[in-house]
């Protein structure tokens, strides 16, 4: 895909849950301010319980503008529920044929899947409805220069004292754990043979973060992951932490004989550094320090 440009168009979709109306709409100033197209139609605003309209809404404003070949980027409006209830019914053609950045994270992760397994590359970062929150600012603007400029953010994190010294090079695909293993014998399971897998997750208490980690063991798609990336693992509720025998870094240390790098900020605390998902980085461990930095 092509680095973004003043007056170019592109589109804010809520795929999954129900918008915070005031959040969206401050985001949307922000690209604006970068020089950008949007419409003014809103349809993000819509509602259908707790979700962002009714499937067939979504599914066919999502499909709308991954068919659009005036669009040049799709921002998320936000993350929640709702995309994999809509996701077999997507239709990719149009897309391979005017391809766009997709850019959100969290429940995003099933697009991103469906997209990385095509062969394009999507960007992993907050969403349009974080956007104005302050502790998020230096992420949005790592964002635009990822776009605009083609600075993409160098990441650092601590790797595991046994793989320590050496050099780790692939392909990074991932994101929400939970939905990695939600789509284990979907159409839109992730390939990661051969890859470096990021990971995140929110409000999971530890045995169900086993419970994912073990799924996907047993699936066997750990067999040939270059590496893990941990990122963040946010709101595990305090009185069950104790509980389990093992921290979330051991949990995740003890499914894999590869690199784990840990201490990554992305995921749903600030900041969210922005990762291309699809792209190869170069992950340099300098004893207990690693680099993530990308390549192409």
């Amino acid at each position: 895909m092509e680095s973004l440009k003043r007056g170019d168009k592109v589109t804010v979709i809520a795929g999954s849950g129900k918008v915070n109306i005031e959040a969206v709409l401050q985001g949307i100033e922000i690209l604006r301010s970068w020089g950008l197209v949007i419409s003014d139609d809103q349809e993000w605003a819509a509602e259908w319980g707790n979700l962002a309209g009714h499937d067939s809404r979504r599914i066919s404003r999502l499909q709308k503008e991954l068919d659009n070949p005036d669009i040049k980027a799709i921002f998320m409006a936000r993350g929640g529920y709702g995309l994999t209830r809509i996701i077999d019914r997507l239709d990719w053609a149009r897309f391979i044929d005017h391809p766009k950045w997709l850019i959100g994270f969290s429940d995003v992760t099933a697009l991103h899947n469906c997209l990385n397994n095509l062969g394009y590359k999507s960007i992993h970062a907050p969403m349009v409805a974080q956007f104005a929150r302050k502790e998020l600012s230096e992420s949005v603007e790592q964002l635009r220069k990822l776009l605009f400029k083609d600075e993409v953010p160098v990441l650092h994190g601590k790797v595991n004292e046994s793989f320590s010294n050496q050099v780790i090079e692939g392909e990074i695909v991932g994101g929400n754990l939970c939905m990695l293993a939600d789509q284990i014998g979907t159409y839109s399971e992730l390939e990661i043979e051969g890859k470096i897998l990021l990971i995140e997750e929110v409000g999971e208490k530890p045995y169900q973060i086993d419970r994912m980690m073990t799924r996907l063991k047993r699936s066997g798609d750990l067999k040939h992951v270059k590496a893990i990336i941990m990122g963040q693992f946010s709101m595990v509720p305090e009185e069950e932490a104790p509980l389990f025998p093992l921290s979330i870094k051991q949990i995740i240390k003890e499914k894999v004989d590869v690199p784990v790098i840990t201490n990554v900020t992305c995921g749903h605390e600030a900041p969210n550094t922005p990762i291309i998902l699809g792209g190869i980085y170069k992950i340099k461990c300098n004893n207990s320090e690693a680099e993530i930095q990308y390549i192409q």
